[in-house]
């Protein structure tokens, strides 16, 4: 249900080491943001964070020849799970169709509802839905998520809607319930989202009552 938004090594690491994450996602301009200049390292030291999870990962190039030739190269350089993030560019729709149906899309950059069934219609197992940028566009993302998950689920499609570009908890939130099936999160709203005050004070009355009768702070 849950993606790290992130590029960062450490970041990654940290998030995985306390909370149930499904995977990655990175874009280039995550990737730019940490100065490294060694791209398809970079990926591995990514993927070797994670292990088993799904890295998605977004190609650089703009016209449709060159995006497939980069996934080709990712293909030989990484080992699966991963998932190729296509923009819903012209050139985009294109580079969807130039790969084995076995390849794992995810159309990125979703804005509008007739693209993503494009997408849907060009064989991507991921819609991936820009949640804030819609919104300070003026666009409506939440109508956007109810009515494309209605479609996917009338039609049985196997289709993942993932929503991204989030700047507050209350967005993911609205997301999830408008029919999201994954939200991929900003490392700063991790805290503001899985710890809360009330749960932690709970926590530490629940540790003193038991300190208090037994003396001790675990069975151990």
């Amino acid at each position: 249900m849950y993606l790290i938004d992130s590029a960062n090594l450490k970041t990654i690491r940290n998030s995985l080491e306390f909370y149930a994450f499904d995977g990655v996602t990175t874009n280039p301009s995550l990737m730019a943001k940490e100065r490294r200049t060694d791209y398809l390292h970079h990926l591995k030291d990514i993927q070797a964070e994670i292990g088993t999870k799904k890295l998605y990962i977004q190609v650089n190039a703009e016209d449709a020849v060159t995006m497939n030739e980069e996934i080709n190269i990712i293909k030989q350089t990484l080992h699966p799970p991963i998932a190729f993030k296509i923009p819903v560019t012209k050139e985009g729709y294109k580079c969807m169709q130039m790969q084995p149906t076995t390849t794992d899309f995810a159309a990125t950059a979703v804005v509008g509802y007739h693209q993503a069934l494009m997408a849907i219609n060009a064989g991507v197992n991921t819609v991936i839905i820009y949640v804030n940028r819609m919104l300070t566009s003026g666009h409506q993302p939440y109508e956007l998520i109810k009515n494309l998950r209605k479609f996917i689920d009338d039609n049985q499609y196997d289709v993942t809607i993932l929503c991204a570009s989030f700047k507050s908890p209350e967005e993911i939130t609205k997301a999830l319930i408008s029919g999201a099936h994954k939200v991929s999160i900003n490392p700063k709203l991790i805290e503001t989202l899985f710890l809360k005050p009330l749960s932690e004070t709970s926590v530490k009355a629940f540790s003193k009552d038991f300190m208090d009768r037994y003396k001790k702070s675990s069975i151990k």
